[in-house]
């Protein structure tokens, strides 16, 4: 684990960044469509990219699928920092995905527990992570997402040489333990983020694939303590968000983001289904951009 601090290393907003399939019997990933929308993201200001977690419908992708994408956003990032998100549900495969990763320039790995075998004892995700930070050499996030996978415990947190986590329970007191224990902490929802972001080092926002800039101009407000107007962008992206949850699928993020920027962003993978040709992205868009000014 380096030596910097956790503010040092990974801060800012960073997107879930959604991936684009194409619309045939195959659902092969669209790289054309998947650069171009992160070359997208990366001029509306992101500090980064968390390809292939949650909304980047990762668990339906296979490793090997992801490895070209992986080899194409790091050879091509600049400035644009990559997690590279491993979910491969058991030790062998994340082994092989952290192996490959290893020989690529990404900021750090964000690895998710095995998300099947429910409950399962604090030590055995010890033994887990400790293969995790033998086999690479590139910070680790822990991934904390309970409606998922398995909840990961603060002791373990504080208790192995990883960054941080990304949290996306957002249990009370749970981000702020490992903030007072110097652990790095990513938001992974929009929920209240005036709040959160107070005791985290930047966000991992799903919304970010549609509205970037405010998403990054409600970070600064936040960071510059810009109470008043952080709280009026909050409560806009809060019904951008409510908006979204409406469809429960990737796919309105596509909609949106292809209306936005005029590049195709394809479907969805099975068992997700796309969004019912009645959503009307016109006027998601206008929602989502009807916010308070900056």
């Amino acid at each position: 684990m380096t030596s910097e601090s956790p503010s040092a290393l990974l801060a800012g907003v960073y997107v879930a960044n959604v991936t684009p399939f194409t619309d045939d019997d195959h659902y092969s990933i669209d790289t054309r469509a998947y650069a171009a929308h992160v070359r997208w993201l990366a001029d509306h200001g992101v500090t980064g990219i968390v390809p292939f977690g949650t909304n980047g419908e990762g668990p339906s992708i296979a490793a090997r699928e992801k490895r070209p994408v992986f080899e194409v956003l790091a050879a091509g990032a600049g400035d644009l920092q990559i997690i590279a998100t491993v979910a491969e549900s058991n030790l062998p495969d994340t082994l092989d995905q952290l192996a490959f990763l290893n020989d690529l320039g990404v900021r750090a790995v964000m690895v998710m527990p095995p998300y099947y075998f429910k409950p399962v004892e604090t030590e055995g995700l010890k033994i887990f992570y400790e293969r995790v930070l033998a086999a690479t050499r590139h910070p680790v996030v822990l991934y904390h997402i309970p409606k998922y996978a398995i909840p990961i415990p603060t002791e373990l947190v504080t208790s192995i040489p990883v960054w941080g986590v990304k949290d996306s329970g957002g249990e009370a007191g749970y981000a702020e333990t490992l903030h007072s224990a110097g652990k790095g902490v990513l938001v992974g929802t929009e929920d209240d983020l005036p709040r959160r972001l107070l005791t985290a080092d930047g966000a991992i926002s799903a919304l970010a694939n549609i509205v970037p800039e405010q998403v990054v101009t409600l970070y600064s407000h936040i960071r510059a303590g810009r109470t008043e107007e952080a709280a009026k962008l909050s409560a806009h992206l809060l019904q951008v968000r409510a908006m979204t949850k409406e469809y429960a699928s990737p796919g309105v993020l596509k909609r949106v983001a292809e209306q936005r920027h005029g590049h195709p962003m394809g479907t969805v993978r099975p068992p997700l289904v796309p969004v019912s040709p009645s959503f009307d992205a016109e006027a998601a868009t206008a929602l989502a951009l009807s916010g308070p000014a900056s």
